[in-house]
């Protein structure tokens, strides 16, 4: 990737890259040598790998992996132990603990809550001069349901939000001020379990305290799972909801889908293998020489899985910038696959269905003021968000194509 990030073109990119060769090196930003993974066939084949560890910590040669060095994107590997840098017996250990609570029937729980959000939002936007679809719908949904889901304190989760988002987009993981954030961030998660502590409720933070006292969790593991969470919960929505908006504006007649919850759901399947909220999976780690294909990716290896480029290769997924809602459901790898597929899974695509439907009933015609090539992003590769979506909500709204 080079020139202006927040306009790159990773789809354009992920596919030019797939044409040359589905599994290849590549240099990322931080001059750091990675094996790149773009073809569907062999994205599958690597996500149910064992030998692609995510904890690089099982490297037999510490000059392996980062090499002591830390990267942009870096910080989901680097940081603590939880979900996305654990394997094997730890990882499973860690998924028990959250389980219950994040379930497909846990999440319908939160049906009802979603709606009533939804529609407060939404009356905030009616209301905007000037609504943007990130800053008043998406994200604070999304920050939201995540917070009561954890059982967040509504004073700390601003301050939570902010500091997570300025961390988790680092370009320079390692600059003072990012330092600083990060020692700020882990301290007000400190604080917030101490008060859930002392007032436990029905709530994912409850359980993680809990196992922590059972000696089920570290304190290291009890804060940076619950991080994790909060961070993966916030942030690859509010992609998700905008993207998928965005995608519906430019194609007008997918807004029929909405009006029934059955091709509702299929049509968020869709959506989320088009946008793939997640451009590009967490680091790997090569524990071994591992063949993928004709290629053999050597042990000691970093490595990435284009998520949005095998979503979108057409072996795979015929017509593949087309949303077709009768291709086979959860054939997509927007939520991995495998052990460290996404325990979020359930509650994002329950958010992503309903958000989706309410914008639109309420909005039946929703346009971007400015052309799509306006819009910018934010984050480097893992992390790839729109920093501002602004739309028209009324039926004077002029469409711009792209």
């Amino acid at each position: 990737m080079t020139g202006d990030a927040a306009a790159w073109d990773a789809s354009t990119a992920f596919r030019e890259l797939r044409e040359q060769a589905p599994v290849q090196q590549v240099v990322l930003p931080g001059e750091l040598v990675a094996w790149l993974i773009t073809g569907a066939a062999q994205a599958r084949q690597a996500l149910a790998d064992v030998r692609l560890a995510h904890d690089m910590r099982r490297l037999p040669d510490p000059r392996q992996g980062f090499g002591g060095r830390r990267y942009p994107d870096d910080i989901f590997s680097a940081e603590g132990r939880h979900l996305l840098n654990s394997d094997g017996t730890d990882h499973h250990r860690l998924r028990k603990v959250l389980a219950p609570l994040l379930s497909r029937q846990a999440a319908k729980r939160w049906k009802p809550f979603i709606a009533q959000i939804c529609a407060e939002l939404l009356d905030g936007m009616a209301q905007a001069a000037r609504p943007d679809l990130v800053a008043d719908y998406a994200r604070p949904l999304a920050v939201r349901v995540t917070a009561a889901v954890l059982g967040i304190p509504a004073g700390a989760q601003k301050q939570l939000t902010r500091l997570t988002l300025e961390t988790i987009r680092a370009v320079d993981p390692d600059h003072p001020a990012v330092r600083r954030q990060r020692t700020e961030l882990f301290g007000l998660w400190a604080r917030i379990i101490g008060h859930k502590r002392r007032q436990p409720a029905d709530d994912l933070l409850t359980r993680l305290t809990d196992a922590h006292s059972q000696g089920h969790l570290t304190a290291e593991e009890l804060v940076t799972v619950a991080w994790g969470l909060f961070s993966g919960g916030i942030s690859p929505t509010t992609t998700l909801i905008a993207s998928a908006a965005i995608e519906i504006m430019r194609s007008p007649d997918l807004r029929h889908a909405l009006r029934d919850e059955a091709t509702a759901a299929r049509l968020t399947e869709e959506l989320l293998r088009i946008t793939s909220p997640f451009p590009v999976s967490v680091w790997r780690f090569a524990l071994d020489d591992v063949p993928l294909g004709t290629t053999v990716i050597p042990q000691g290896s970093v490595v990435l899985v284009a998520l949005a480029a095998a979503n979108h290769d057409s072996a795979a997924f015929p017509e593949p910038d087309t949303a077709r809602l009768n291709r086979h459901r959860g054939g997509h790898l927007a939520f991995g696959l495998g052990p460290h597929y996404c325990p979020g899974a359930p509650l994002a695509r329950l958010q992503a269905t309903d958000a989706l439907a309410a914008l639109f009933d309420r909005f039946p015609d929703l346009r971007l003021p400015t052309a799509e090539t306006e819009l910018r992003r934010q984050g480097v590769l893992i992390e790839r968000s729109y920093q501002h979506v602004p739309v028209c909500t009324g039926s004077m709204a002029t469409q711009v194509t792209r």
